[in-house]
């Protein structure tokens, strides 16, 4: 007995369901770490309330140039990002772009991202159908009709 499509490792299904399933990984990983460190951070600073944990991190995140470093990285790492993530959004029909965009610095990038691309591959999945064995079709740029031979 063979195994369903899906489940072959060298079809497109079994790519797909490869991806996604590191998707799904990364982004569960990286909420867990970040979760971590958010509620460990939060508790070591518990005394100094809400909008003091807030001015503490601030503070902490920003206090030398290798953390001003980090967060100039990241901050123009989470704009190139989003903008591939609203290209991918209009090209493979994918709703609310704009909250996997806002969702990076309230939740984590790695998360957000993580979340975005695997929305993103479920929706190539399903372009590509059940069983088709070729590459995902592109849904907003169709090939063009053939008008002849073409020299």
């Amino acid at each position: 007995m063979r195994p369903p499509e899906h489940a072959v490792p060298g079809t497109p299904a079994g790519r797909d369901r490869a991806l996604r399933l590191m998707y799904a990984l990364c982004g569960g990983a990286g909420f867990l770490v970040m979760a971590t460190m958010a509620v460990t951070f939060v508790v070591r600073n518990a005394d100094a309330g809400p909008w003091g944990v807030m001015r503490n991190f601030l503070r902490d995140a920003t206090g030398n140039l290798a953390s001003d470093f980090v967060y100039a990285d990241l901050a123009l790492t989470w704009a190139a990002l989003g903008a591939f993530m609203v290209v991918e959004a209009r090209r493979w029909r994918i709703r609310h772009v704009w909250a996997y965009i806002v969702g990076a610095p309230a939740l984590a990038l790695v998360v957000s991202f993580s979340v975005f691309m695997y929305v993103r591959q479920s929706r190539i999945a399903a372009a590509r159908g059940p069983a088709s064995p070729g590459p995902a079709p592109t849904p907003t740029h169709p090939a063009p009709a053939s008008k002849g031979p073409q020299r």
